[in-house]
């Protein structure tokens, strides 16, 4: 399988996943709670917020119309804000790594609304918390076919949304779970990857336009990686790479020494 597969696979996996989970994880708590008629507007919201992410999607790649330097500077920047949020949705992956932590977060999300008896609120809970993933979904993939082949990618596409819909079944019409801990963690090490991916390749764009200088270092070269031999793409992706080992010490050893 091509780097451009898998990338592919893993980001539509992990977006739409995490939204089953959070609707699931939504419903689940409304059953225990005996507040079942609050269901419909679980449903309104999530159906909602699909429907925006596709005007967002059309919106997006108006600005891929662009051409000459404008469209490499578009690129860039894309990459690198793509390369942050990847980051960043990786550390809160590892933060919410064990079950009880999960369901803290879902519980916290929509206690409020529901001890307030605000279904308006609780439409507003569900809706950001799916159209969140939908955003992230149309950002990453549009960093991605900058990189790589169309064809690939939405190889990837079609079989992440396969499995995931098996999966959506197993949880949402026959309870199912699973163990949230391997779930985490293991996309979480391929956000990372490629969040170092994004980063070097937003930098490596902006440099062909003269906004980042070109300062060649003696290091190999991964390109599948976005890892070049300049200063100016290897200084953020080791900095990466050292808040990741910060956030994971937070996570789970820190705490363990507590």
């Amino acid at each position: 399988m091509s780097a451009a597969f898998i990338s592919s696979f893993t980001v539509i996996f992990r977006e739409s996943l995490e939204a089953v989970l959070i609707v699931a994880a939504i419903y689940g708590y409304l059953n225990q709670i005996g507040e079942v008629s609050a269901k419909k507007i679980i449903n309104y919201a999530w159906i909602s917020a699909l429907f925006v992410g596709g005007l967002t999607f059309i919106g997006a790649n108006y600005l891929f119309t662009l051409t000459g330097e404008h469209a490499e500077i578009v690129e860039g920047v894309t990459s690198i804000v793509a390369s942050l949020v990847l980051f960043q949705v990786g550390v809160w992956f590892v933060s919410k790594a064990e079950a009880k932590k999960w369901k803290e977060y879902i519980e916290s999300k929509i206690k409020c609304a529901i001890s307030n008896k605000d279904l308006y609120t609780l439409f507003a809970v569900v809706f950001f918390a799916v159209y969140r993933e939908v955003f992230e979904t149309i950002l990453f993939y549009e960093a991605l076919l900058l990189q790589f082949d169309s064809e690939s990618i939405s190889l990837g596409f079609i079989a992440g949304v396969f499995v995931v819909s098996i999966i959506s079944y197993l949880i949402l019409k026959m309870s199912v779970t699973f163990n949230l801990r391997y779930y985490f963690l293991g996309t979480s090490a391929m956000l990372f990857l490629l969040s170092i991916s994004f980063m070097g390749y937003g930098i490596t764009e902006l440099q062909e336009v003269g906004i980042f200088d070109t300062t060649l270092v003696s290091f190999p070269k991964f390109t599948l990686l976005g890892i070049y031999p300049t200063l100016e793409t290897l200084v953020p992706q080791l900095v990466l790479i050292i808040l990741l080992s910060w956030s994971v010490y937070n996570a789970f050893f820190k705490e363990d020494n507590a």
